[in-house]
């Protein structure tokens, strides 16, 4: 007997099956006819409805009130390195004249350069080829490593194919510049249209601060979305800001602004501190009518909470981040609804991570599209998470005490009839 009341007082509250009314609330589920599983990336109003930073609040139901198999994702492109580009540098193409260097390449047998027959000139060099045979996928962006000091360069890039052709892909602005804050640097060049197998870049000026290239491929990806940052100002040039507990945000950028550069210390917390977390400089400007603009600041901060140091004239910042997609069966009948919102919930079965694992994620899908939030169980459902554990602990002991006392109770009472016989 004891054991079965231990049992039932640790066995947590969560583990029952959950109904709609155990959520403060949720969203009404759009979705797209023909399609037993649905996707939809998550928006920003299903992270701010979430008071888990696991998402685990998050629950599927059909209009039954049945919870349906559902699967949640990061939409994270892979990690793929860089591919490192042979470079070779081949002299000052003629004025006002297309470059030929049809005459000036001998390739292997798989197309890669093996080498450059002219030499430019030791003064300067304004055209480099760059081999890419090596890439097994498109390129979408080229990469450069730029000496040190200042440096302010307009370069021009083109493909081919076969060394005889020639296309425009791509231009821009490759800048290196010193700040009181930090440093200013913009060292890739996006690549426009269809990927080749070699690259020219041009410039009007000496292009000898271009010490090596790689290139990054340019397969589809996530796309990364942003949102406006606001904080509460708690010392000069200081801002405290709190994101949504389960908000994936990673990156720190410049918001709606034409010309800035801002210094940024990024503060998490530590203790009862402050520790410094990142460090660097926030720009977008225009040089020459080339825009420049930074890929932002790293952003690595728990639960959300964080602190920016300005340094320079203060301008609207945004934060970005990969979001989640939730894939869920369609089960039931509908209408469905994402409810959200209860933080003593624990995450749900993974019924479909092992079906989309092995190849159910080309499974084509229909598209789910957010609707209207409606009240669920109410605010109720936000109170913190009662101490299940140590509720039953504690009863558990007291219950105990109580089993203890009535036995001793029983045997002192056997004991004194046995004296009196």
């Amino acid at each position: 007997m004891i054991l079965v009341l231990l049992l039932f007082l640790l066995f947590p509250a969560s583990a029952f099956a959950v109904t709609p009314v155990d959520f403060a609330g949720g969203y009404a589920l759009e979705v797209e006819p023909g399609f037993p599983l649905q996707r939809l990336e998550l928006p920003l109003e299903v992270y701010n409805s979430s008071v888990r930073s696991d998402l685990g609040d998050l629950r599927v139901f059909n209009a039954a009130g049945e919870e349906v198999p559902m699967h949640l994702r990061r939409m994270a492109p892979a990690s793929v390195p860089p591919v490192s580009l042979p470079m070779f540098r081949l002299g000052v193409p003629g004025e006002g004249r297309d470059f030929d260097v049809r005459l000036q390449v001998r390739v292997s047998e798989r197309g890669s350069v093996v080498e450059t027959l002219v030499r430019p000139p030791d003064e300067e060099n304004r055209l480099i080829l760059l081999d890419a045979t090596a890439a097994k996928a498109g390129l979408g962006v080229l990469r450069f490593v730029l000496g040190e000091g200042s440096v302010m360069l307009r370069v021009a890039v083109r493909g081919s194919d076969d060394l005889s052709t020639w296309h425009d892909a791509g231009g821009g602005v490759l800048a290196r510049m010193e700040h009181g804050s930090g440093r200013i640097l913009q060292d890739r060049i996006a690549l426009s249209g269809r990927a080749w197998k070699y690259y020219t870049v041009t410039g009007t000026q000496d292009l000898s601060a271009l010490e090596s290239a790689s290139g990054e491929l340019g397969a589809a990806q996530a796309e990364r979305r942003f949102a406006p940052l606001a904080g509460t100002l708690v010392a000069p040039d200081t801002y405290e800001c709190v994101l949504p507990a389960g908000l994936p945000a990673d990156l720190l950028d410049l918001g709606e602004t034409d010309n800035a550069v801002l210094g940024v210390e990024v503060l998490a917390p530590d203790g009862d501190g402050w520790r410094q977390s990142s460090r660097g400089v926030l720009f977008r400007t225009t040089v020459d009518g080339q825009r420049l603009m930074g890929e932002g600041l790293a952003l690595r901060v728990n639960q959300g909470r964080f602190r920016i140091v300005l340094q320079g004239m203060s301008a609207p910042l945004r934060i970005g981040w990969l979001p989640h997609e939730l894939v869920f069966m369609v089960q039931g009948e509908g209408p469905f609804t994402l409810a959200v919102g209860n933080p003593s919930v624990q995450p749900g079965p993974e019924l479909l991570a092992r079906m989309l694992d092995h190849g159910g994620s080309s499974t084509p899908m229909g598209r789910a599209a957010l609707g209207a939030w409606r009240t669920l169980g109410g605010e109720e459902r936000l109170k913190p998470p009662l101490a299940y554990t140590k509720v039953a602990l504690w009863a558990v002991l007291g219950l105990g005490v109580a089993l203890l006392g009535a036995m001793a109770w029983h045997l002192a009472r056997g004991l004194d009839g046995t004296g009196r016989s």
